[in-house]
């Protein structure tokens, strides 16, 4: 179980450094762009840490924040018009000894392990031109739980 965790945890970081690399066009018209904020909470408590990733698979655009006090996010780079699959990825687990890695490790654990990935979140995201806002409130049982 543990190693199916690391696993998840080392895909999603991939992917959430994919999304970060990808959040510019590169040069390459996209086309139009819609600005993007939200907040993510988890049985209705806020998710104060990790991060929310958008991936566009018909297109291969992405966009991604990370998620602040009271589980507010706000992409700063505008995000192409288009639906997205929506993972959330818990923060990095600090070294064994740091004083915030109990804290940390309750926080990872709060984002069941389908919420990780797009494909397996259950959730889209349709981002259109100008200011899109988006709330997503995700069970700590997960997706169909």
């Amino acid at each position: 179980m543990r190693s199916v965790r690391f696993l998840a945890v080392c895909t999603a970081l991939c992917l959430f450094s994919v999304v970060l690399v990808g959040c510019g066009s590169g040069g390459k018209e996209i086309g139009p762009t819609g600005e993007v904020e939200g907040t993510v909470t988890v049985d209705g408590e806020s998710l104060a840490e990790g991060s929310v990733a958008f991936y566009n698979e018909s297109t291969g655009n992405t966009g991604g924040a990370e998620l602040g006090s009271g589980g507010k996010f706000v992409c700063a780079v505008p995000v192409p018009v288009g639906t997205y699959q929506v993972s959330f990825v818990p923060s990095a687990e600090l070294a064994p000894g740091d004083q915030e890695a109990d804290k940390r490790a309750v926080q990872n654990d709060t984002i069941h392990d389908l919420y990780r990935s797009g494909e397996t979140s259950e959730i889209a995201a349709e981002v259109k031109e100008g200011l899109n806002t988006f709330t997503f409130d995700l069970k700590k049982a997960g997706p169909q739980g």
